[in-house]
């Protein structure tokens, strides 16, 4: 699933926060980012005091506008500012913790921990994502576990499946249906990818987690031909749509997405996280904020990130996103659950009722490796295809990263990247 474009609640948000601003000869400080859902952060921030001023402009690619900056902004906020291509624009912030500007324990630890760098914390992390596994509320008196992992979802899946002379015409779950959660499964169940030349995996992984999608699909959907044939005849809809008819018992969606569906449909759905090895894997977009070394006026970010980085704050802006509506566009605080866990804990289930009980502990969260800046596109037109064609092909490759790798330098040669 590719990321959202920008909704239109952002967008206007966005001209709202910028024409907040000052002229340009006072010299407010600026944030670059790739998370339109910012805006209206700022707009609250400039709104709650006079001292500073700051303006917001988006970057569709973010780090390659801080890289190619003959000015560049003081704050970037965005999604993989850790690439190797931009990190060594960005200062240390272990100056705000020690003079308690921010809370350094307020955090989620591993996303914390993610933002470190050769032992300094250079990002702060924003916002992030989960993978739900979403299934209709009259089958949840079966779904007692606070998580749901592959063999969860085989057993209920063999149970649910029907089939006639001319196929399935009920099929549980198959993790070929998304792409984007095929590469999260083969990526948290051995393939490990990360950044390198554009990137990198665990060899003897890759192929371990290749092959343990291609037996899931033969013991569970019989093969990958049949449950393909299954997504052509019925599966045209959106996700929880096909839950909801009763044609497929599971469907996966990323939280972000499911927190958008209409009230009136989601009612009657219900989710559970999916985790592999007992641990819920983050989405691989986490957004972060970095302070930009060359920036001019970080002292108005400075006082914006310590303004951000409180609960009071972050609950003001949900309660802005409400009070305009922009929460019918994109889920939660910069399109995701905050980073701090008491904003997740006491003040998400006020805006949505169906978190209570649905949080998981800050231990059980499992972070991504370090991953290129281009990430998202190498998955969409390299990883993500690869492995849908090596779990359908009757035969396992002899050597499933030589064969990633080949694909990987062709599209290299072809893009230039």
């Amino acid at each position: 699933m590719l990321r959202r474009t920008i909704p239109l609640a952002a967008g206007a948000a966005l001209c709202l926060a910028l024409a907040s601003c000052s002229p340009p000869d006072s010299g407010p400080a600026r944030i670059w980012t790739d998370v339109p859902e910012m805006a209206i952060a700022v707009e609250l921030f400039n709104a709650s005091q006079s001292r500073h001023l700051v303006e917001i402009q988006w970057k569709a690619d973010l780090s390659s506008a801080i890289r190619e900056a003959p000015e560049p902004p003081a704050l970037a906020v965005g999604r993989f500012l850790k690439s190797s291509s931009v990190r060594d624009r960005f200062q240390s912030l272990d100056y705000l913790f020690g003079e308690l500007v921010v809370n350094q324990a307020a955090f989620y630890p591993g996303l914390l921990g993610l933002g470190n760098i050769d032992g300094r914390q250079v990002l702060l992390p924003v916002s992030f994502n989960l993978p739900a596994i979403v299934f209709a509320k009259a089958s949840s008196g079966t779904m007692r576990d606070f998580t749901l992992g592959m063999d969860d979802l085989a057993k209920a899946t063999a149970a649910w499946n029907q089939r006639d002379q001319q196929g399935f015409v009920r099929m549980g779950f198959s993790p070929r249906w998304d792409p984007d959660f095929l590469t999260l499964l083969v990526n948290s169940s051995g393939a490990s990818f990360r950044e390198s030349s554009p990137l990198a995996w665990n060899e003897a992984g890759l192929g371990s987690a290749i092959a343990g999608v291609r037996t899931w699909i033969a013991k569970t959907n019989a093969s990958a031909a049949m449950e393909d044939e299954f997504q052509f005849k019925y599966l045209y809809t959106p996700a929880y749509q096909y839950v909801s008819s009763g044609r497929v018992l599971f469907a996966y969606m990323d939280s972000g997405a499911f927190f958008l569906v209409p009230e009136e449909k989601r009612s009657a759905l219900d989710y559970r996280w999916f985790a592999w090895d007992g641990k819920v894997p983050v989405s691989d977009d986490i957004v972060y904020a970095a302070i930009v070394r060359a920036g001019a006026n970080k002292g108005a970010v400075e006082a914006f990130l310590k303004w951000f980085y409180k609960e009071d704050s972050q609950r003001a802006i949900l309660e802005e996103q409400r009070r305009t509506r922009a929460l019918e566009s994109y889920f939660g605080l910069a399109g995701g659950f905050s980073a701090l866990r008491s904003v997740n804990e006491r003040v998400f289930p006020l805006y949505y009722p169906s978190l209570l009980g649905h949080l998981p502990p800050a231990n059980s969260l499992s972070e991504p490796k370090v991953l290129p800046g281009n990430w998202p596109e190498l998955k969409h037109d390299i990883v993500a295809p690869w492995l849908l064609e090596v779990t359908r092909s009757q035969e396992m490759p002899a050597s499933p990263g030589q064969e990633l790798a080949a694909r990987v330098a062709d599209y290299r040669k072809k893009t230039g990247r």
